[in-house]
């Protein structure tokens, strides 16, 4: 129990008992845990990617799966065009991540000799995902997601042969597209108030859609403010799809630039 100025008072003077529990202060209430997330919030970030290629793909059948070995720089000269996109929407401790790539991308070639006078190939690729996570841990340090999610592809290729002297145009199309589950986890070390590392990767497929996919992102963040952070780090993402003739076994990699708009 409190007292007041005067009972401490008239305790001293011998006019009121004294007990040994009115000299300990009485203890400080505990604070209260602090607060996870002020939500629902949502952060949109746009990225480009410079990703090589390589791995093996179908082409004309009969004809055997061809090698691709091709440096973002191959790929940057016949791209037609792309989006990149990302979203989380976040509310306490469930996360739900979302991403966006599409690209189309058309390569020509001259042929030797009499049957056909040049190849075109055009592709057009587009990867969707979705992935709701929990925030197992959190702290001024350290937070740990853990979830799993759904990666869906979708593939056209047209592969054009033009007429030569001895041979008459080929038109060829394959189109392809599947879903993968994965799993995924993610881990963001706050450096300070300023400057974190996140690292991002999941594994999937598991027979369900492709043999096997997987990525990893590794970034590093500068916020800087309130509303607005910048990245910039690398990604790898593979993929060993195969479904009769067609055959998808590539691996994408190299470093990203990116922005996120916090709401």
């Amino acid at each position: 129990m409190k007292r007041t100025a005067l009972s401490v008072i008239l305790m001293l003077a011998g006019l009121a008992p004294l007990h040994a529990a009115d000299l300990v202060p009485a203890p400080a209430e505990p604070a209260p845990p602090p607060a996870l997330y002020i939500g629902p919030t949502f952060a949109f970030t746009g990225y480009f990617w410079a990703s090589a290629l390589s791995g093996k793909s179908s082409t004309l059948p009969p004809l055997p799966p061809a090698k691709i070995d091709l440096t973002f720089g191959d790929i940057f000269k016949d791209l037609n065009g792309g989006i990149m996109g990302a979203g989380e929407f976040k509310v306490d401790r469930w996360i739900v991540l979302t991403d966006v790539m599409f690209s189309k991308v058309t390569s020509t070639a001259k042929l030797p000799g009499l049957f056909f006078s040049e190849a075109e190939l055009r592709t057009e690729s587009l990867t969707l995902q979705g992935d709701a996570m929990y925030r197992l841990f959190t702290n001024q340090t350290v937070d740990f997601d853990l979830g799993a999610g759904v990666r869906y592809w979708n593939l056209d290729n047209k592969l054009t042969l033009k007429s030569g002297a001895l041979a008459p145009r080929i038109d060829h199309s394959e189109a392809e597209d599947w879903f993968d589950p994965v799993v995924a986890a993610r881990i963001i070390a706050h450096i300070n108030d300023t400057w974190s590392v996140t690292v991002l990767g999941d594994i999937g497929g598991f027979n369900a859609g492709s043999k096997l996919t997987y990525q990893v992102v590794g970034l590093l963040n500068y916020k800087w403010n309130e509303n607005v952070t910048l990245h910039a780090g690398y990604r790898l993402l593979s993929v060993d799809y195969k479904n009769g003739s067609f055959l998808y076994d590539v691996r994408m990699y190299g470093p990203l630039v990116a922005l996120t708009y916090k709401f």
